[in-house]
């Protein structure tokens, strides 16, 4: 392969090529950004922004801290905010492009912190000392902690209503419980098995249930629903498996922490590839996603930034967009499939 096919940078670019920029409300950006920038300025300067790695055009924590310092003391409004973006860095147009971008939310159920009646799914905390191995190792998978390999009921942090409420949330990483006391918590990620992921929308596929077109969470859940037996054996063959933790005092204007450790923000998270780009970098984003009934789609035209990740998540030019929480976003989340493309925003001092 030849350096120029291997770089991930095909082109510099100017703020008035990128189709969008001058109509999107880049102070959206510039309030998440800010909590990106409270983790960077708190590493060493020759320190990577990831310690997963991210493609060499990002520099270091360094090249972004001069930015992150100045984003604090940007006025209000939206020029403000698009000046402050312009002056210190530069677009560049990534390699491998268009790509695909989907979209999670933070779902809403119902729950108790004990075990009774309706409530039989547990949801639970990491073993003691448990440190994930890649591929999982010799650790249970799904199926083995379904039928008892862990002591469920010392690790249980409290438990659903519904078994397919459980699997998505362990799709979406995060979701918010209502209590039988009327107290809401957050369920936050912890942990994860390492055992490999399956998309139960390709097993549906395979199995002749629905069409690729037409795979999405509202339709993987009605088949669920439908078929509960068959639902819960397909659930079980993908092996991977969360563990999570409990956040009370829930903020409802406030998404759940992304794996950068920063609450996310509804439409301008990102989850990314972080071999790819590191947590807390700028990346325009330009797709479209469906509207709330499915019928419609919204151009999308947006400063993003990278604050999450995902097992799901592979490739330079992939990406999904955290929508928020509770039954809207999810609606838009659940339908989210579309091609589009990320251009990156680098520093001006390190661009190419």
């Amino acid at each position: 392969m030849s350096a120029h096919a291997a770089s991930p940078v095909s082109a510099r670019l100017s703020f008035s090529d990128i189709e969008g920029w001058q109509t999107d409300d880049q102070s959206a950006a510039l309030i998440a950004f800010r909590g990106s920038c409270a983790r960077i300025l708190k590493l060493s300067p020759s320190a990577p922004l990831d310690t997963k790695g991210g493609d060499p055009v990002y520099g270091r924590a360094g090249d972004w801290q001069p930015a992150c310092e100045a984003a604090a003391n940007v006025a209000p409004g939206v020029g403000n905010a698009r000046g402050f973006f312009q002056h210190w860095f530069a677009p560049v147009r990534l390699s491998g492009g268009p790509g695909l971008f989907t979209g999670y939310y933070e779902p809403e159920m119902k729950g108790s912190l004990t075990r009774a009646g309706v409530y039989q799914t547990p949801v639970l905390a990491p073993p003691p000392d448990f440190r994930m191995v890649e591929g999982g190792g010799s650790f249970p998978n799904r199926a083995a902690i379904e039928d008892g390999a862990l002591d469920t009921e010392k690790l249980a942090l409290l438990w659903l209503e519904s078994p397919i409420d459980a699997f998505f949330l362990h799709v979406q990483g995060s979701g918010r419980v209502k209590l039988e006391s009327g107290e809401t918590v957050r369920l936050s990620f912890a942990a994860k098995t390492g055992h490999p992921y399956t998309s139960i929308g390709k097993l549906l596929v395979e199995k002749g249930e629905m069409t690729l077109d037409e795979v999405s969470m509202q339709t993987i859940r009605a088949w669920a629903e439908a078929h509960p037996e068959e639902g819960r054996a397909l659930m079980r063959r993908n092996e991977s498996y969360i563990f999570f933790r409990v956040l009370r005092d829930v903020d409802p204007a406030m998404g759940p922490p992304g794996a950068e450790g920063v609450n996310l923000t509804p439409g301008r998270s990102l989850a990314v590839d972080r071999s790819h780009h590191p947590l807390g970098v700028l990346l325009f984003l330009t797709t479209e996603h469906p509207t709330v009934d499915g019928q419609g789609r919204v151009p999308v035209r947006r400063l993003m930034v990278a604050q999450d990740t995902g097992s799901a998540i592979k490739g330079r030019q992939r990406g999904d967009i955290f929508f928020g929480s509770g039954t809207e976003a999810g609606e838009i989340a659940g339908r989210m499939k579309a091609e589009g493309e990320l251009i990156a925003l680098v520093p001006k001092s390190i661009a190419r």
